[in-house]
């Protein structure tokens, strides 16, 4: 018996995942659990974690924590079954292992004005910082970054595209709440491929308090994978 269709193209790590998430249920599982449930490495998590969230198998909920959306629960419904009718020493992990892109770790801050001013425009920052020295890119990355906010403006994503080598980068939002005691603050950034698309790589949201002043910027931050796409180009994989 092959592997459903549904599971079929993905690989080996995003299969492992999707088992790891068959013994879990639907509830959201943070990274880490995540990576030691399914017996990952760091890198083959974030393989696994993009093709997921890009096929629309894992939605983010809240930071670094993912859940099973619809097709992805009907995804693993149909692993399991697979995996009940096919012996152990028969079963696939996934599609046949192809040239392995390489992946460059970024950290990423959202800086923003803690409180917020009520019913006042306010800046919020979203950085990138160099890289490490494992991280280095010839050729710079392209960030398409959606910030969003409940109570308050931009109700539909605001969205900024940013352009990073190996120095730090940034750009400003403007966001302004409304007269609530709490806003949220979602970003969602994606990277830009050389066709066109966009494959998701992270995002968090952040809940505010409100007063009648701004308060001291306060900075929240998580490490996204980037495809290193000169890479992929000279074959460095």
């Amino acid at each position: 018996m092959e592997l459903p269709f549904s599971v079929r193209t993905l690989p080996p790590e995003a299969v492992d995942v999707l088992r790891f998430y068959g013994t879990r249920g639907g509830a959201a599982v943070h990274a880490d659990d995540i990576i030691a449930g399914a017996g990952l490495s760091d890198r083959g998590f974030g393989k696994a974690i993009r093709r997921l969230v890009t096929r629309g198998y894992l939605i983010m909920e809240g930071e670094q924590s993912y859940r099973l959306s619809d097709p992805g629960r009907r995804a693993v419904a149909d692993l399991l079954e697979y995996d009940l009718l096919t012996p152990p020493t028969q079963r696939e992990r996934g599609a046949p292992a192809a040239a392995e892109s390489r992946f460059v770790r970024r950290h990423i801050v959202l800086a923003v004005p803690s409180p917020l001013p009520a019913d006042q425009p306010a800046q919020v920052l979203v950085g990138v910082d160099e890289a490490g020295e494992d991280d280095i890119v010839m050729l710079p990355l392209h960030l398409t970054l959606r910030l969003s906010m409940v109570h308050g403006e931009p109700e539909e994503a605001s969205v900024m595209s940013l352009s990073m080598e190996n120095r730090r980068a940034h750009g400003v939002f403007e966001v302004q709440a409304g007269l609530f005691t709490l806003a949220r603050l979602r970003l969602d950034i994606a990277q830009q491929e050389a066709d066109g698309s966009e494959s998701a790589c992270g995002g968090m949201y952040v809940d505010l308090p409100v007063a009648g002043e701004a308060g001291a910027l306060t900075a929240y931050g998580l490490d996204i994978l980037l495809k290193d796409t000169a890479a992929d180009s000279f074959d460095l994989a």
